[in-house]
């Protein structure tokens, strides 16, 4: 029983509160699975420093970010490494205003971008299709976008990045719907880089205790995962509950839910486990795929298994 473990309290840094994004984590904690594999995470929401700084700078035990920021650090210097691949697919999204719905119609079009690594993607697809990126006339103009922003409330603004998981949330503030905007997914298209994982100090993973922490995390989270996708909306439920917003809109939280869900994709795909294949996708859209490249040159070493391995079978 849970309650005869001796529980380990760890620090863990999380991208942001209690969202769509971060609920299988919250799951686990409010369902006991953490407390049944002997671990009391304490989830701390990211800084401004975001969550690989968070873990370079020795503040959590780990992190649970984007692979673009992770790679970017340790270029940098910082001593870290990925342990666990959490989203097997990428969210990361280009929503249109219609009639642009497909690539020859955002010529002329004025595109805002979050950058801080998120931006490859677009233009590794621009490189892909043929489009100028400097503003000519038969390319697109470049707008920096704020991620907690609403761009798509500006009438000169015909795109905006976004996630599959945000989306819902975005268009019913601006009274939308999908049916509104065309997107581009660029996990479909061919340049998407590898959304969040879990890393670890490159130090701790020489230590067979802390090893071991980090595989009793990853089984209570991925318990918290598996129940966010055999009762969603009971999983939307509880992160109503989480958020302390009784008027909370079902219909479009159990939405940005179901989006996790296929990023996680655990019904189909071992939990943790790292598609080679999305990671040299991922290391080369770094290196290549904008005017100013998050990374500059391939990443040696920046990968363990050493925690995966651990993890036993459901």
């Amino acid at each position: 029983m849970a309650q005869d473990v001796e529980l380990t309290r760890m620090r863990v840094a999380l991208p942001e509160g209690p969202s769509p994004r971060t609920l299988g984590y919250h799951l686990a904690e409010v369902e006991g699975a953490f407390a049944h594999v002997g671990v009391d995470p304490i989830f701390v929401p990211a800084d401004d420093r975001g969550p690989i700084a968070m873990l370079a700078d020795g503040d959590v035990d780990l992190a649970i970010d984007i692979m673009p920021h992770a790679l970017a650090a340790r270029e940098d210097g910082a001593p870290l490494l990925h342990v666990a691949q959490i989203f097997q697919k990428s969210g990361l999204l280009l929503a249109c205003k219609r009639p642009i719905e497909n690539p020859n119609d955002l010529r002329g079009a004025n595109v805002e971008l979050w950058f801080d690594g998120q931006e490859g993607p677009f233009f590794a697809w621009m490189h892909k299709i043929g489009l100028g990126i400097y503003g000519e006339a038969d390319g697109v103009t470049i707008l920096r976008e704020a991620q907690e922003a609403a761009p798509y409330r500006s009438r000169r603004i015909d795109c905006f990045t976004t996630e599959s998981y945000l989306l819902p949330s975005q268009l019913a503030a601006e009274g939308k719907t999908q049916s509104d905007y065309h997107v581009f997914s660029f996990e479909d298209l061919g340049t998407a880089t590898l959304e969040d994982g879990l890393y670890a100090r490159t130090e701790d993973l020489d230590d067979p205790d802390r090893v071991a922490l980090f595989a009793r995390f990853l089984t209570g989270a991925r318990a918290g995962w598996r129940s966010m996708a055999d009762e969603p909306r009971k999983a939307t439920e509880r992160l109503v509950e989480l958020l302390h917003q009784a008027d909370a809109d079902l219909p479009t939280l159990i939405r940005g839910v179901w989006a996790v869900n296929d990023l996680v994709d655990i019904d189909d795909l071992a939990f943790g486990r790292l598609d080679p294949a999305a990671y040299d996708r991922t290391v080369t859209v770094l290196l290549t795929g904008a005017p100013n490249p998050t990374l500059q040159t391939a990443p040696l070493g920046a990968i363990s298994e050493t925690v995966i391995k651990k993890l036993k079978p459901e």
